[in-house]
C-alpha cells in the first residue's frame, strides 16, 4: 500500500487517507475494488485487490491450490462467474474493441490483457501489475459499468500475441470485480 500511496501522492492530485487506510481520490470516484477468486468447484482460492490511480489501476492477485506454471490472466467484460459453464458467462475480454490481444502484439494490447501469473510448485501464485488507461468507474469503458467485469485465470500461459486469448486455454478461476 505504501508504494501505491507514494505514486498517487507524487502526482499533485489531492488525496486523503481515512482511518481505515483507504485511499480516496478527489472527485468522488471509486478508489478500490476486490474480486474473490473461485475455482471451477466453487471454492474460494484467492483474492484480487484493485486500486485506482490517476492513470489506471494497480492490481494485486494472490491464489492458492492451482497447478504450477504460468497462467494467462485477463479482465473479462461481464461480472458473471458460473462454474457450470466453465466461466464462459464472463464473455470475452474487457474492452475487446480496443486493440488486438497481447502485450507483445503491435496492434495491442487490449484493455483486458493483463499478462501471466506464475504459480509455484506449492500451488501459490502472486503478482502485482499496473494497467494503464483502465478505470474502476471513469473513462470510456470502466470496470464497474452496468454489467461489471470479471477477472479470469486460464489453465495455460498467455503467449501475448495469438488471437483471441494468447493460447491460454480453459478458464479455471474467476472472480467478480466489486467496489470495496
Amino acid at each position: 500500500m505504501k508504494t501505491a500511496l507514494s505514486f498517487i501522492a507524487a502526482t499533485s492530485m489531492t488525496v486523503a487517507v481515512g482511518l481505515t487506510g483507504q485511499i480516496s481520490l478527489a472527485g468522488g470516484h471509486i478508489t478500490s475494488a476486490t474480486a474473490a477468486l473461485q475455482n471451477l468447484e466453487g471454492a474460494e482460492i484467492g483474492m484480487a485487490e484493485i486500486t485506482q490511480t490517476p492513470h489506471g489501476v494497480l492490481v494485486h492477485v494472490r491464489v492458492t491450490d492451482l497447478p504450477p506454471g504460468a497462467k494467462g490472466i485477463h479482465f473479462h467484460r461481464t461480472a458473471q462467474c458460473a462454474a457450470d459453464d466453465g466461466f464462459t458467462s464472463s464473455h470475452g475480454h474487457h474492452g475487446e474493441g480496443e486493440g488486438e490481444h497481447g502485450l507483445l502484439n503491435a496492434a495491442g494490447p487490449g484493455q483486458g490483457d493483463l499478462g501471466n501469473i506464475f504459480v509455484g510448485s506449492d500451488g501459490v501464485g502472486e503478482m502485482q501489475f499496473f494497467k494503464d488507461g483502465v478505470f474502476l468507474d471513469g473513462g470510456d469503458e470502466p470496470l464497474l459499468d452496468g454489467d461489471g467485469t470479471a477477472i479470469v485465470i486460464h489453465a495455460e500461459m498467455d503467449d501475448q500475441v495469438s488471437q483471441p486469448i494468447g493460447g491460454a486455454g480453459a478458464r479455471i478461476v474467476c472472480g467478480i470485480v466489486q467496489a470495496s
